[in-house]
Order: C-alpha cells, then sequence, then structure tokens
C-alpha cells in the first residue's frame, strides 16, 4: 500500500472511533455545570427545600393516580399534598414578610411546629433576630422559631 492509502485509513479510523465515542458518552447538562460557590448558601438551601417539596408532591400524586392504591391511601395522599402546598405557601409569604422589611435575601423552611428562619445580613445582633420573630410571630403564631443569620 502506498503512503496515502495508509494516511486515509488512519484518520478515517480515527474519525470512526470518535464519531462512536461521543454518541456513546451522555451530554453533560449545562445546568450541572454551575458551581454551588457561585450560588448563596440560601440559594443553595431554597433549591434543597423545593426539591424535596417537588418530590413530596410527586410520591403522593404517584399514590393518587396508581390503580392499586386503597381509598385510604388516595385520601392520605390528597391530604399530605394540600398540606404540603400551604407549607409551601407560608414559607413563601414569610419570605415576603421579610423582604418588604427590608430583608435581601431570606429563607424558611417549616417542618411541622418547627420553623427554620435564615436570613442574609452582616454584623446581625439578638435584636434583629428578635425583630424577626417578633414579626413572624404576630402572623404566624404556635411555631418554635429559630432564625440563623448568613453573610454570604
Amino acid at each position: 500500500m502506498n503512503k496515502q492509502a495508509i494516511t486515509f485509513l488512519s484518520l478515517f479510523t480515527l474519525i470512526l472511533v470518535l464519531s462512536i465515542y461521543y454518541l456513546l458518552v451522555p451530554p453533560i447538562d449545562q445546568g450541572d455545570t454551575v458551581s454551588k460557590k457561585s450560588l448563596s448558601r440560601i440559594e443553595i438551601l431554597q433549591s434543597e427545600l423545593n426539591k424535596n417539596h417537588e418530590n413530596k408532591i410527586n410520591d403522593n400524586n404517584t399514590v393518587i393516580a396508581s390503580s392499586k392504591a386503597s381509598e385510604k391511601e388516595i385520601s392520605t395522599a390528597l391530604t399530605s399534598n394540600e398540606k404540603t402546598k400551604a407549607i409551601i405557601k407560608n414559607e413563601k409569604d414569610i419570605c415576603q414578610l421579610l423582604t418588604d422589611k427590608g430583608y435581601k435575601e431570606c429563607f424558611c423552611e417549616i417542618d411541622g411546629g418547627h420553623m427554620k428562619v435564615v436570613v442574609k445580613l452582616k454584623d446581625a445582633t439578638s435584636k434583629d433576630a428578635n425583630k424577626i420573630i417578633k414579626l413572624i410571630h404576630n402572623k404566624y403564631n404556635g411555631y418554635i422559631i429559630e432564625v440563623k443569620f448568613v453573610e454570604d
């Protein structure tokens, strides 16, 4: 064989191998390439909470859509979905309340009778925590409120 044929076959083989490789390797999701360091702590907490709520609602919807589920299981799943949606609404309302009072970034998670609030604030004092607790307590009574400050 001459040199041109060997060069052609070598390049053709290389292109073929690379084509198969790129077909078999799954594409990289551009949304996943964003590093978590570029997000603030509050944004990370909020995205995790949203995923948890979404998973809970999806699990309940699976039970509701199942043909093997009993009426009691379906009723429990519907009730759980309503509670989860009410919790999501309350969490958003609390964040909106704090945003309206001048806190730029905040996060709220309600779990049973416990409420976790994270606020982005430099040089926070116990007076700031007390002010936030009073704001929330006036509107949403009956929760044990935990306030944490971050400086991201």
